[in-house]
């Protein structure tokens, strides 16, 4: 039965929860305890990886139990709705460290509370990608639900950046930049706080009619042997292949998204109010890139759509600041400065979005091929150990950017006249190392090998096998 539009937004809906994390934790949390706290960068770099591998650590646990998990609410659902509340206060409350506390302290500050957050959205969002792959089993459908998640959590991140920069932190006389103001971060964590709640309900509550019509976990239920699990996983070549290009896009990630913020302050030299307007470029340029998923993997299929995609965005993301190293970026009054940067972060921004559709729509494929060659549902596993190697290496981005900036001694708590324009360069050199790991994703996903035409043939062998049973 073909889903229903208001099915697949009210599933679209829950994504906003996990953008709004993911969002904030790049924009803000790096930055407000390094530059606003005055944690060093090797301590904040390390608590963000202890938090992510804890995790990484507890996604395959989720995965397992929500795949065994019986109840009259299904396998997925009940898990959505516990994790909304607890959710919504460790993220609030993250952001509310007392005053004065030493190194030490906003370090295990940090830590408990990043990991509190993580332990929740994992209790969520696990689940909740699973039920996305549960959905539909039709090739083109499954783009259409992943467009609709990809649509609300560009939306969830416009809500990050246009109210929680654009509003919650003004540029005045006493900072330099508004994002150096203490006083808006409470506000952007309440703020997150309830968007997070009040979306993962109405997510569980718009998708509970399908619930009768979801696979369910087997009356009897066999021992978790993971390393079965594992090689079973790890003998399929497209599992492997979206496995390892998505861990060398996450160490890309992590890299640029804890240096992202300083990027903007220190070296572009941009005000709170020009950092919100650019990051309208990527939010209009994400549902481009989703618009065109559907028909692009018509035309070309997944597999050359997701290369083609990773190579625009990896050329576009960095372009700007060689430019810039090299001196032949226009000057920062130049009139065209703003809106080059615009077009390379729209077509950026594009890319990525086609991207990440392609990327979801293709692991739901995987989670069917799997079904058919192992007769086991594992959509929680297969997605959570997808997850767990992104997030190990996405830690290991957020370390080693850390590192890298005590290496180069940057300052903290500086205003952007104070910092020595060497360390600025060394900055800008630091976020291009992640370069080498988003072009190295790409010759991984030339290992994937799923078509339409195979996907059809397992998706009719295990409908035929169904109505056998």
């Amino acid at each position: 039965m073909a889903l229903t539009r208001k099915t697949k937004f009210a599933y679209g809906l829950g994504q906003i929860a996990e953008t709004v994390k993911s969002t904030g934790f790049d924009i803000f949390l790096f930055f407000y305890f390094t530059q606003v706290l005055g944690l060093s960068g090797a301590l904040a770099g390390l608590a963000v990886m202890i938090a992510l591998v804890f995790d990484a650590v507890t996604d395959p646990l989720a995965g397992y139990i929500s795949d065994r998990w019986r109840s009259p609410r299904g396998r997925r659902h009940p898990f959505m709705v516990t994790a909304a509340v607890p959710l919504g206060v460790a993220w609030f409350v993250l952001f509310m460290p007392p005053a004065g506390l030493s190194q030490t302290g906003l370090f295990l500050w940090l830590v408990t509370f990043a990991v509190a957050v993580r332990g929740m959205i994992t209790l969520y969002y696990v689940p909740y990608l699973a039920l996305g792959a549960e959905l539909t089993r039709d090739y083109h459908e499954r783009t259409s639900v992943a467009a609709w998640r990809a649509f609300c959590g560009v939306f969830g991140a416009a809500l990050v950046v246009f109210i929680g920069v654009g509003v919650f932190f003004p540029e005045t006389e006493a900072f330099e930049n508004g994002l150096l103001n203490p006083a808006g971060y409470p506000r952007v964590a309440l703020a997150g706080a309830i968007i997070m709640i009040v979306v993962i309900l109405l997510s569980a509550w718009g998708t509970r009619n399908r619930i009768p019509h979801l696979p369910k976990a087997p009356d009897r239920v066999a021992g978790i042997d993971l390393r079965r699990d594992v090689r079973d996983a790890w003998g399929n070549p497209s599992f492997r292949a979206l496995f390892i290009g998505m861990a060398l896009v996450a160490v890309s990630i992590g890299i640029v998204q804890t240096l992202n913020m300083h990027l903007n302050v220190f070296f572009w030299r941009l005000g709170s109010d020009v950092i919100a307007f650019l990051a309208a470029a990527i939010l209009m340029g994400w549902p481009v890139g989703i618009l065109l998923a559907r028909p692009t993997h018509r035309r070309f299929d997944k597999k050359a759509t997701i290369i083609g995609a990773a190579l625009v965005s990896a050329i576009a993301g960095n372009v700007a600041v060689i430019s810039e190293l090299l001196g032949i970026f226009p000057a920062r009054e130049s009139a065209v400065f703003i809106p080059l940067l615009f077009c390379l972060l729209f077509v950026g921004g594009a890319a990525s979005g086609l991207a990440v559709t392609s990327g979801a729509s293709m692991m739901a494929d995987v989670t069917q091929e799997h079904q058919y060659s192992t007769g086991r549902y594992q959509e929680g596993f297969l997605f959570s150990a997808v997850a767990f190697t992104g997030k190990m290496a996405a830690a290991a981005g957020y370390l080693v950017a850390g590192i890298g900036l005590d290496l180069i001694d940057f300052p903290l708590q500086a205003q952007p006249s104070e910092v020595d324009p060497e360390q600025i360069t060394q900055l800008a050199l630091l976020n291009l190392s992640a370069a080498i790991f988003g072009f190295a994703s790409i010759l991984a996903y030339t290992g994937y090998r799923i078509d339409h035409a195979r996907q059809a043939m397992t998706r009719e062998a295990l409908n035929q096998r169904e109505d056998q049973a």
